[in-house]
Formats: structure tokens, C-alpha cells, sequence
């Protein structure tokens, strides 16, 4: 199962493609500082009409490829160092490999996406065409600074706000997430910490005058009759929405994990979602114009709508384009079977950036649209979560030691338990065994004996309530019944019970990198849906009108 590491193969991809990440980044500043002639090259001259009417979006798009060559070097350079330094666990759904694997590798990739947006910065805003107002340095006779807060006339002062504070709030969740893997920090105090580290997002959101209005939906018309306003301002519960939209994605990805590369994963899938939303923004065919800057376009008006759209997209390409390149770097080491872990370093500091992108570009309800799902997986979760059913520590699916085939994981129900299942939570589970999203498994299920002196209609267990336990109840896995009688004499008895020989579950072979394939088809399912109601049920649930 062991193969080689990624970096054995980036020679020959980096020779092709740093040189273009080298072109991208410094063909616009070499020019309008000078050092290169740009009159005679139509292309030069396209290049530079893209960057002038997308400004840092050449940069990002070479920084991206930038980012994925640091995090495959950065992560193989480190992976050992963690090790040694007691960074390393193993592999559940390996049962064979005795070797540690380093963990909590997620750190030196946040690290390089961080300094990717530090690098990112001078070239976005330090190139100020002075034809936007010029630099305005106020001086005294003697050549000394007035020491003006208000900055360079011209320059844009809150954009540059916005993206510190971004880079504010994911230090914050590097800081969270480094902590729970070293600490093991409880989820009671946990959760809300996110809440803290997106206070600087919520303050410069205020001062960006964003809205907090919410649309009602003109489909159906009675509503809007109804409310008696198309649109109804939340104030501050705005805020808390968007504060909490922010703990839903720090804490969303980190729920939907257990089998190597789904954390990546999907976080690479839904920033490669929001960049393609991004871009459908973009007029790019405009940009290759030669007649771009006609005053008759909307774009060439800085007070248009449509240029406010575009800064808002082109400031979450700013952090999604790197953050796909630095996913597709650690997904190189992450993915099945995985050379590193990623800990729970990665998983909130990704999480963090989706929630930077989507509500400091102002489209935070889209943004949600793009975690279907997670919210299901979280939604799906809410009765072991909140306590309404018992959770188990680990939940991840088994694997069968001998073909390494996965089935789902247990949570049992034996008479006498402590946590015994309560009539609120047996309903929960009667109602998603309805949906077919778990299996349940009674006492008659097991046989004469089994469960003595327990009605045979008796819950005696059911499947885990998480997305990848759900997606192999659908596709027909079933878990031994030896596993399930083991499971409930070892958790009725104080003492041990050996395990027996337990059969191959039955249904369909899935193993690891299958479920894994599986889980990203239904995240690119999410991602189409979102795309589906964005431009299209949209129109209709919220018309022009």
C-alpha cells in the first residue's frame, strides 16, 4: 500500500510551469515600473489590459501555482521533523500497517497559504496606477512627513483593510486549530472560539457599510404581501448569522473526516466551486478588447454596480486561488493511501478562509450554498451531536482486516447502559431509518438468545449518523451481525469480550479510496445543486420584481 512521495515527481511540472507562475506575478509591475517595453507585444498589452481591469487577479492565479509547489516541498520537508516530535498517529482503516503516520501536517501548508497572501500584497496594492488620483505624500518645508493617517490619496485604504482582517481571523484559526491537536481541546470550549476569531471580519464588514438585509422571496407572492416589504432588515441578528456561518465552516469540515484526503478534499472542491462562480462574474472578453475602456461600458464606471461586483469577486479569488493551489499540494501527500495527516490544524484554517471569502465578498447566502454537504452531515449528525442519542469517540466507518472492505460503524444500545436511548432519540432514529439514511438494528435481527429478555421491536444498535456512514447504508453495505452481537456483549459485560472471526460485510466491495471517490462525487453533487439554485431557482424564488 505504500507509494512513492509527490516530491520524487515535481521536477519535471515545476520546470514547466514555474517560469509561466514567474510571468504572472511580475510581467505588470515590470512594466509600469519600467523595466519592460510592453509597445511592440500585443500580448504584453493583453496581459496588461487584463491586470488593469482585474487588478491582482494574474498575481493570484501565479501565486496559486506558487502555493501548490511550497506546500508539497514545505509538507515533505517537515513530515519526519513532526514525527519526531511526537506529531504522528495511526491509520484506523489500516489495520495491517503497524507504522506511525505524522500528523498535524496541515500546519506548515497553512503556513505557506499565509505567506502566499503576504507575498500577494505589495503586488495588489502597492502598484497604484497614478491615473486613479497619484500619490498624495504631504510634506513640511523641510522635507519631513505630516504624519497623516489618512494615508496616499488614491489608494484603496479599506479594500487593504478587508484583506488584513481576513489574514487576521485566519491566524486565529490557525492558532485554534494547532491548539486542538495539541491539547485535545473539549468541544464545549471550542466552539465558540471561532465566534472570537471572526470579530475582525464582522468590524470591517460594518465599516464597508455591507448590508444586512434579507430578500424576501417573491415566490411564493403571498409572502411578500405577507411580511409587507420586499426586503426586511435583520440588523444585528445579520452579525450573528454571519458570525455563526463562520463557526459552521471552521467547525463543518472538521465533523466530515475519518478516511484519508475527505478533508482536503472537499475543501479543495468548494474553493474550486467559489472560484468558478467567481469568475462567472468576470467579463473577461472585455478584457481581451481593445476597446475596453469605452466610458459607455458599466465596468468603466467606478460607482456601476456591476464594478462593485467584480471587486468583491476578485477579492475572494485573491483567497480562494491560493487556497486551491495549497489544497492540491497537501492533497498530494494526503490522499489514499495518506503519507501525512492533516490534523485539525488544516480543517479550521480552511474552513476559516471559505467563511473570509464568502462574507467579506458579500455573498455569504451562496457561500452556504456550496456546504450542502456539510449541512447535511451536520443536520444528519444533530441527535448523537446535541446528545439525543449517544456518540461514540471514533465514528468512522470499519474495515474488514482481511479484504479491507468498509462497512458501517455501530453505536449500541445495551439494557442497563448509562446512556440509554431515550423516546425523543429512538423517534430521531425511526425517522431517519425511514429516509434510509441509517440501518437499524432490533433485537429480533439478532437471533433467539441474543438480547434474552428484550422485546423483539427492542433498538439493540444502528448505524453512526455521519455522512460516510450514510453513504454506505445507501449503497447496500451491511454490517456483519457477528460484529453487532460483539459489539453489544462488549459494551454490556465490564470485562472484555474476544473478538470473534467476523465475515466479509455483505453488499457492494467499498473500500477506502473508493468511499473516498464517492464522497467527492457527492460534494461536486452539492456544488452542481448550488450552481442550479444560484442562477437558476433563484431567478424564480427571487425575481427581478
Amino acid at each position: 500500500m505504500a507509494r512513492s512521495p509527490p516530491t520524487q515527481s515535481l521536477g519535471l511540472s515545476a520546470a514547466a510551469l514555474i517560469p509561466a507562475t514567474f510571468s504572472l506575478v511580475a510581467i505588470s509591475p515590470a512594466v509600469q515600473w519600467g523595466w519592460l517595453d510592453a509597445s511592440h507585444s500585443k500580448s504584453l498589452q493583453a496581459v496588461l489590459r487584463m491586470d488593469d481591469l482585474f487588478p491582482g487577479l494574474l498575481p493570484s492565479i501565479g501565486f496559486s501555482i506558487a502555493a501548490y509547489f511550497a506546500t508539497v516541498v514545505a509538507v515533505g520537508a517537515c513530515r519526519e521533523t513532526f514525527g519526531q516530535r511526537g506529531f504522528q498517529g495511526r491509520d484506523l482503516l489500516k489495520p495491517k500497517v503497524k507504522e506511525a503516520i505524522p500528523e498535524t501536517l496541515g500546519l506548515p501548508a497553512s503556513c505557506i497559504y499565509l505567506l502566499v497572501l503576504f507575498l500577494f500584497i505589495p503586488f495588489r496594492y502597492y502598484v497604484v496606477p497614478e491615473g486613479v488620483g497619484g500619490l498624495n505624500p504631504r510634506t513640511t518645508n523641510d522635507g519631513g512627513w505630516f504624519g497623516d493617517l489618512g494615508g496616499r490619496r488614491g489608494f484603496p485604504h479599506h479594500e487593504l483593510a478587508v484583506y488584513l482582517s481576513a489574514l487576521l481571523s485566519l491566524l486565529s484559526s490557525l492558532v485554534l486549530g494547532f491548539c486542538d491537536d495539541v491539547f485535545d481541546i473539549r468541544w464545549r470550549f471550542k466552539m465558540p472560539i471561532p465566534i472570537v476569531a471572526s470579530i475582525p471580519m464582522l468590524l470591517v464588514y460594518y465599516a464597508g457599510q455591507g448590508g444586512t438585509g434579507l430578500v424576501v422571496p417573491g415566490w411564493p407572492a403571498w409572502l411578500r404581501t405577507a411580511v409587507g416589504a420586499n426586503v426586511v432588515d435583520l440588523g444585528l441578528l445579520y452579525y450573528l448569522f454571519i458570525s455563526l456561518l463562520s463557526t459552521f465552516c471552521t467547525h463543518s469540515i472538521n465533523i466530515l473526516a475519518g478516511i484519508n484526503g475527505v478533508e482536503v478534499g472537499q475543501a479543495l472542491i468548494i474553493a474550486s466551486s467559489l472560484c468558478l462562480n467567481d469568475f462567472l462574474y468576470l467579463p473577461i472578453r472585455l478584457a481581451l478588447s481593445e476597446h475596453y475602456l469605452s466610458p459607455s461600458h458599466p465596468i468603466a464606471s467606478p460607482s456601476s454596480l456591476q464594478s462593485e461586483l467584480v471587486g468583491r469577486h476578485l477579492f475572494s479569488l485573491s483567497l480562494m486561488l491560493p487556497l486551491v493551489g495549497t489544497c492540491a499540494g497537501l492533497l498530494a501527500w494526503n490522499r489514499h493511501p495518506a503519507l501525512v495527516f492533516v490534523g485539525d490544524t488544516f480543517c479550521y484554517f480552511a474552513g476559516q478562509a471559505l467563511a473570509c471569502a464568502g462574507v467579506l465578498g458579500h455573498f455569504s447566502k451562496t457561500l452556504l450554498l456550496f456546504f450542502l454537504p456539510q449541512v447535511f452531515n451536520f443536520l444528519l449528525s444533530c441527535p448523537q451531536l446535541f446528545g439525543f442519542v449517544p456518540c461514540p469517540r471514533h465514528r468512522v466507518p470499519k474495515v474488514h482486516s482481511e479484504t479491507m472492505a468498509l462497512y458501517p460503524s455501530l453505536v449500541v444500545f445495551p439494557r442497563g447502559s448509562k446512556r440509554p436511548l431515550k423516546m425523543m432519540g429512538k423517534g430521531m432514529l425511526l425517522i431517519l431509518e425511514t429516509l434510509r439514511f441509517i440501518k437499524i438494528y432490533r433485537a429480533r435481527d439478532l437471533g433467539a438468545g441474543a438480547e434474552s429478555g428484550r422485546d423483539g421491536n427492542d433498538i439493540v444498535a444502528a448505524t453512526n449518523l455521519t455522512l460516510l456512514n450514510t453513504i454506505l447504508v445507501v449503497a447496500g453495505v451491511q454490517v456483519p451481525l457477528e460484529d453487532v452481537k460483539w459489539r453489544l456483549a462488549s459494551e454490556s459485560l465490564a470485562s472484555p469480550v474476544e473478538q470473534p472471526s467476523i465475515p466479509s460485510p455483505q453488499g457492494p466491495y467499498i473500500d477506502e479510496a473508493r468511499l473516498w471517490r464517492m464522497t467527492m462525487g457527492v460534494q461536486l453533487l452539492g456544488s452542481a445543486v448550488a450552481f442550479g439554485v444560484r442562477y437558476w431557482a433563484a431567478a424564480i424564488v427571487f425575481p427581478q420584481t
